[in-house]
């Protein structure tokens, strides 16, 4: 392992003007994730993190899908992980890791983990949560005295916790690789649009939270920064419930707005829906499910497509294809709500905006061993590269790292 230090800023909702902006230094360089792959941001950073594409890291989608309770939110815990990831290289290396609100890392061996999981289903109260997903050493170095304190985590906004402890970890002592997390201002985009007053204090916010982390960070010549932002957002043009449909055929059942009982399914991820079928139920179920979403795939903004990977399928369930949207389409669960809703429609309650699966996304990069030009490839080659920055091999990666860019001719 190389001698510098890593730390990794991955900030949903961030345009690339702004994450431009916040890493101005002479020898910043720019690694552009093409389109194609993952659109959400947990997806996104299991490759980053492993090398490796998503029907191989064990988490497919932005929020894990549980067949048992389908409306219940849950989240991915790093048992779902099925390949070995930068932390354990580094930390078989010799090196300490942190992880702050970073995805599939509850429950890891990473020396400082915080990863403010979204399960309260599973515990008493939101302290009892956080220290139970946490590290030991997070516990007993960071969240004991809060708590003591009296502090309400319900309170406080994810990021600015995240931010306060990432600061107080890096004045404490050396971390060999920092992978930090910001999802306030994704998630005041999401639900406000890309504009606005609360979108305006959120993105102070996060420029702070960022400032704080990389002064307490304290770069030095040997020492890399990597600013990952999200996909681009864009503005919400159609919201598509086509669990309705699924309903209307008879392949899925509700007790009054919710849903009690399902043959079929589509879990919605952002600008795509990711469509289950039992595993017990016979051939003929999977054909009457296409069926019935084949009318909504002849939509002009949407498309089906069959699926054999089986990417996402669950110990209950088969994926057997995928509703995808143009951009600014997005999917919602609900089984009695319209189809098809327009999002200039008045009575639009939805999402604002959503990640745009077809735009790239544009990471800024400065440090010793990453490419000298402009570069690009997948979310998976981007965690390669870093990768060989930093001077540690990931076993489980299916790519290459990334490439020089093709000049248009």
């Amino acid at each position: 392992m190389e001698a510098g230090r890593t730390l990794i800023l991955a900030v949903d909702g961030l345009e690339a003007f702004e994450a431009t902006s916040l890493l101005h230094a002479p020898d910043t360089r720019t690694l552009t994730v093409r389109p194609g792959g993952p659109s959400e941001s947990a997806p996104a950073l299991a490759s980053l993190t492993t090398g490796a594409t998503v029907a191989h890291t064990g988490v497919a989608t932005e929020e894990p899908f549980d067949p048992t309770a389908p409306e219940r939110r849950s989240t991915w815990y790093s048992a779902a992980m099925r390949a070995q990831t930068l932390f354990c290289r580094v930390r078989e290396a010799g090196g300490m890791c942190a992880a702050l609100q970073w995805p599939a890392t509850a429950g890891s061996g990473i020396d400082l983990c915080l990863p403010l999981v979204e399960d309260l289903r599973h515990y008493r109260n939101r302290w009892q949560m956080t220290e139970a997903t946490s590290s030991p050493r997070m516990v007993a170095e960071h969240l004991a005295q809060r708590r003591a304190a009296g502090v309400q985590l319900s309170q406080v906004a994810p990021d600015a916790l995240v931010a306060e402890i990432a600061e107080e970890a890096l004045v404490a002592g050396r971390i060999d690789l920092m992978a930090v997390r910001l999802t306030g201002l994704g998630a005041a985009r999401r639900c406000a649009g890309l504009d606005g007053p609360e979108v305006s204090r959120s993105l102070s916010d996060t420029v702070e939270a960022i400032q704080r982390i990389r002064s307490a960070f304290a770069t030095q010549t040997d020492d890399r920064v990597v600013l990952v932002p999200g996909r681009p957002l864009v503005p919400t043009a159609l919201l598509v419930h086509p669990n309705t449909e699924l309903a209307a055929a008879g392949l899925l059942r509700t007790d009054g707005t919710r849903i009690a009982q399902f043959r079929a399914l589509v879990w919605p991820d952002g600008p795509r829906g990711v469509i289950h079928v039992r595993r017990e139920e016979p051939a003929a179920v999977r054909g009457q499910t296409l069926a019935a979403l084949r009318e909504l795939g002849a939509h002009t903004r949407l498309t089906l497509r069959e699926v054999a990977d089986g990417v996402g399928a669950t110990r209950e369930t088969d994926v057997i294809g995928v509703l995808e949207g143009t951009p600014g389409t997005v999917f919602g669960l609900p089984a009695t709500h319209r189809p098809l809703v327009d999002g200039e429609d008045p009575y639009y309650a939805g999402p604002r905006a959503v990640s745009d699966p077809s735009a790239p996304t544009v990471a800024s990069a400065r440090g010793p061993g990453l490419p000298e030009g402009p570069v690009e490839g997948s979310w998976a080659d981007l965690g390669v590269t870093l990768a060989t920055a930093m001077g540690v091999q990931l076993p489980d990666a299916t790519a290459s790292g990334m490439r020089g860019m093709v000049q248009p001719v």
